[in-house]
């Protein structure tokens, strides 16, 4: 502001000046900007009252309006920008009363009527500056707005994917432990009519009690998960046994898919199948529906000595998304309805509750790859004896 008074008084030299008054109007013109960001509005009003009424006191002599008067410029720019639209059209009315008094004060003989259009011409300047500053301002406040916006909606989205994928998972799970819980039940029930001592009947009693009350738990527990009645979704959980079925859906669909099994299969627990199961049948929904020129697939299983490998591949040009984001491609959905976008998240939920690892990106030979490792100690079928078929 004190580089403004300086520059507004060295033209005064032209005229003459400039007189100690001069120094001080000037001053007291360009006082009021140092709160232009606070109050815009009062700092215009000061500045304006000092600029004119120095004016008027002087008969409207230009000499005396200019150039302080860039003060009040300065200012009205301020106030178009930061205040509302009522307010900035008094504020650049009474801009441009000054002009039209100069141009009265001509018309009655008096110097000043060159001054008439730069005056007016500089005022529509400050409020097209003011308003083009608000304009930019709204729009840089509604773009950050909307990227707050959509932060937000993503994160929400991906809760929400990590929750209805947890639900799936926890209601496929109580499925295949509710059955075995069914059987055990049986078995004791059935033992119980089996001839024996008394306390080999009561222990046998107590198995068949204690089985009974964990199914009740885990159907008052586990049960409110399930949002709909739909007994396909009651049907027994798939496993290993089932993935040839996934790979000629694949092949139907038109693309050349081959399943290779290397190694010495064990068995391993109902939950660990379907974990493997629903991992192919994701890699492989989004292949079809995301893999631009793929002309053929594989699903590899190597039994290892303490883990069992499972990797999906294709020829496929990758693109940039959680799944595999692109345009849809027709295709059989494989993994159900809600895969938007989400199915990686779902994979990794699924393995993880094995102890496993899940990685996905380009292959090394180009395509896409999804690769998973399930540890057998935490993966094998201990007392279920469900056994694992050769795909």
């Amino acid at each position: 502001m004190i580089a403004g008074a300086v520059l507004s008084v060295g033209p005064l030299v032209r005229f003459g000046g400039p007189t100690p008054a001069d120094v001080v109007v000037t001053l007291l013109a360009w006082a009021p900007a140092l709160a232009r960001a606070r109050a815009p509005l009062p700092a215009f009003a000061a500045s304006a009252s000092v600029v004119v009424g120095w004016w008027l006191l002087h008969g409207l002599e230009p000499r005396h309006l200019l150039p302080a008067g860039a003060a009040v410029l300065l200012l009205l720019v301020w106030v178009v920008d930061r205040c509302g639209p009522r307010t900035a059209a008094a504020a650049v009315a009474t801009c441009l009363a000054v002009p039209l008094l100069a141009g009265a004060a001509a018309l009655a003989g008096r110097p000043g009527a060159a001054a008439v259009v730069p005056l007016a011409a500089v005022t529509v300047t400050a409020a097209v500056v003011g308003r083009d500053r608000r304009t930019r301002r709204a729009y840089l406040v509604a773009l950050e707005d909307r990227a707050l916006r959509a932060e937000r909606e993503r994160d929400a989205r991906a809760r929400v994917a990590v929750v209805e994928e947890r639900a799936r998972i926890a209601r496929e799970l109580h499925d295949v432990v509710a059955h075995n819980l069914s059987v055990m039940t049986a078995l004791a029930d059935g033992a119980g009519f089996a001839p024996g001592t008394a306390q080999a009947l009561e222990a046998v009693a107590q198995i068949a009690a204690t089985g009974r009350q964990a199914l009740a738990e885990m159907h008052r527990l586990v049960g409110v998960l399930r949002t709909d009645d739909d007994p396909a979704e009651r049907a027994p959980a798939p496993g290993l046994a089932d993935l040839a079925g996934v790979v000629e859906q694949v092949r139907a669909a038109g693309l050349p898919t081959v399943l290779t099994v290397t190694g010495s299969p064990r068995p391993l627990a109902a939950g660990a199948q379907l974990a493997v199961h629903r991992l192919v049948q994701e890699a492989l929904t989004n292949t079809l529906r995301h893999a631009r020129g793929a002309r053929s697939a594989e699903v590899r299983l190597d039994w290892r000595a303490a883990e069992l490998a499972v990797s999906v591949t294709d020829d496929g040009a990758p693109a940039a998304a959680p799944d595999r984001a692109g345009p849809d491609r027709a295709g059989p959905d494989l993994a159900g309805p809600d895969r938007a976008g989400h199915g990686l998240v779902g994979m990794r939920e699924r393995v993880a509750a094995w102890d496993g690892s899940v990685t996905a990106g380009p292959g090394p030979a180009g395509g896409w790859r999804v690769a998973a490792v399930l540890p057998l100690a935490a993966a094998r079928a201990e007392q279920d004896g469900t056994p694992v078929a050769a795909p």
